[in-house]
């Protein structure tokens, strides 16, 4: 295994263990019941960079059966929530197999079919599915909600495999999963610095109707937090020009922007549809997390969103 990719891993899990005795000692006094789910949470954590540690080992294919994980456990929460009654066993056939069609190509390197095989597919197999095995009932929102979790869940999610495919001069220090490694942890991150900047400062808020805990305060929080980690980890992960440079220093900077713009709206457009149909979370399977589209959903839209930036940078 790469010597640099070993470092970075071992940095994740010191950074994870100093933030484990940060929230053990910030837990001291809190509530029992706040300290079981902060608790909870940070197990799920743990349990998270192991995994993703695992996948980064086997390279492609490992991110993209990590994620092809992910994606079933996506659409399976994301079809419950529009109801699985209404949406036939033909229209489910079709969004489950939109996970092994899309990983299948990435891995197998199949690029260009990966990027529009499964939209176009999967309009016209699910349309036509739904109309000879549901007839005309509730045909607008049940199949615009299942192609639209298909594109979040696996379409939008897979491009953060596609990152190690990236046709780029030279390669990263720690391989080319070091593209996947920046979306992630700059992704994580500025989930992480939203909500605790949020959490203590947050006082004036962005989208009361959809989602009432973000904050413009935790907005900024963010903000700061994925653009300075896109300086420090950029020279490790990527192959951008470097930061002492001004077009280096602007692409980093502008990166860091792109994807806590981009994870906002991933992580609010996931909050509208669970307040669509009424519920907190999409499952209860990560412990004080949620469930798996609680988890991804800004990778929904910073993995594309950063894809086809540097596809940008690089042209």
């Amino acid at each position: 295994m790469n010597n640099n990719l070993q470092w970075m891993l071992a940095a994740t899990f010191l950074a994870l263990c100093t933030g484990t005795v940060v929230r053990m000692s910030a837990l001291r006094n809190a509530d029992p019941g706040l300290a079981k789910k902060r608790m909870s949470s940070l197990r799920v954590w743990w349990t998270l960079a192991a995994m993703m540690s695992v996948a980064v080992i086997f390279g492609r294919t490992g991110i993209c059966v990590l994620l092809a994980v992910a994606s079933v456990l996506g659409v399976r929460e994301f079809l419950k929530l529009i109801g699985t009654r209404r949406i036939g066993k033909v229209g489910m056939l079709v969004a489950c197999a939109a996970v092994p069609l899309q990983y299948g190509l990435i891995a197998h390197g199949d690029l260009e079919l990966a990027k529009f095989v499964l939209p176009i597919g999967a309009l016209l197999l699910l349309s036509t599915a739904r109309l000879l095995g549901c007839g005309p009932e509730d045909f607008i929102r049940t199949t615009a909600g299942v192609y639209w979790g298909i594109m979040l869940l696996v379409y939008g999610l897979s491009h953060a495999a596609l990152l190690v495919t990236l046709p780029v001069e030279g390669e990263p220090s720690v391989g080319h999963v070091g593209w996947f490694l920046f979306v992630v942890i700059v992704t994580e991150m500025d989930d992480i610095a939203q909500a605790l900047v949020g959490r203590k400062f947050g006082r004036r808020k962005i989208t009361p109707l959809i989602s009432p805990n973000k904050t413009w305060e935790g907005f900024a929080g963010g903000v700061a937090t994925s653009v300075l980690l896109s300086l420090l980890l950029a020279p490790w992960l990527t192959t951008f020009p470097a930061s002492n440079t001004t077009r280096g220093l602007l692409i980093s900077v502008s990166a860091g922007l792109l994807l806590v713009v981009a994870a906002f709206l991933g992580d609010i457009n996931m909050s509208a549809v669970k307040r669509d149909v009424g519920v907190k979370d999409g499952s209860a399977i990560l412990p004080g997390m949620g469930g798996v589209i609680d988890r991804v959903d800004s990778l929904t839209f910073t993995a594309p969103v950063f894809y086809y930036f540097v596809q940008m940078v690089f042209s």
